[in-house]
C-alpha cells in the first residue's frame, strides 16, 4: 500500500515549530519598533536642545516651552527648526516639552503617547543642557 501526505502528528509538530517561533519573533518586533521610535525621539530632543544652546548664548537664558505652545506660535522667538517648530509637539508617537528650572538649567521630555504598546505607554527620555540623557524605559537609549 503506497500512501502520500503527511500524518496528523506531523501537522500538529508543524503548527507547535511555528507558534514557538511567533511568540519569539512578535516581541523582538516591538522591542525593534520601539527602538526606533526612541531614536526619532532622541534626534528631535538632540535638536531641542542645539535650539535651546544658541538661544542661551544670544539671551542669557533657556526657554521654557509648554506642552501646547509648540503649534501656537507662542515660540516665535525662539529660532527651532521650522519643522520642529511645526511638527515636535505632538507627532504620534512622542509628545514633547521643555522645562526650564532657571536660567542655567533645562531638561527637554519626550513622553511616549497611548498608542504604544502597553509595556511602553508613558515612557519618557529626557536631555539636559548638558547633553545628558536618562529614560523611564531602557530600550529607548
Amino acid at each position: 500500500m503506497n500512501r502520500k501526505g503527511f500524518t496528523l502528528v506531523e501537522l500538529l509538530m508543524v503548527v507547535i515549530i511555528i507558534g514557538i517561533l511567533v511568540s519569539i519573533a512578535i516581541p523582538n518586533y516591538f522591542k525593534t519598533v520601539e527602538r526606533t521610535k526612541g531614536g526619532s525621539a532622541k534626534a528631535v530632543l538632540d535638536t531641542i536642545r542645539k535650539a535651546e544652546l544658541q538661544y542661551r548664548a544670544a539671551h542669557d537664558t533657556f526657554v521654557d516651552v509648554a506642552v501646547g505652545d509648540w503649534a501656537a506660535g507662542d515660540i516665535s522667538a525662539f529660532d527651532y527648526p521650522e519643522v520642529l517648530a511645526t511638527n515636535a509637539g505632538d507627532d504620534g508617537s512622542w509628545t514633547y516639552t521643555v522645562a526650564g528650572s532657571d536660567e542655567d538649567v533645562f531638561t527637554a521630555t519626550a513622553t511616549r503617547n497611548l498608542t504604544a504598546p502597553t509595556v511602553y505607554q508613558n515612557a519618557t527620555i529626557d536631555l539636559d543642557q548638558d547633553g545628558v540623557w536618562t529614560s523611564s524605559n531602557p530600550v529607548h537609549l
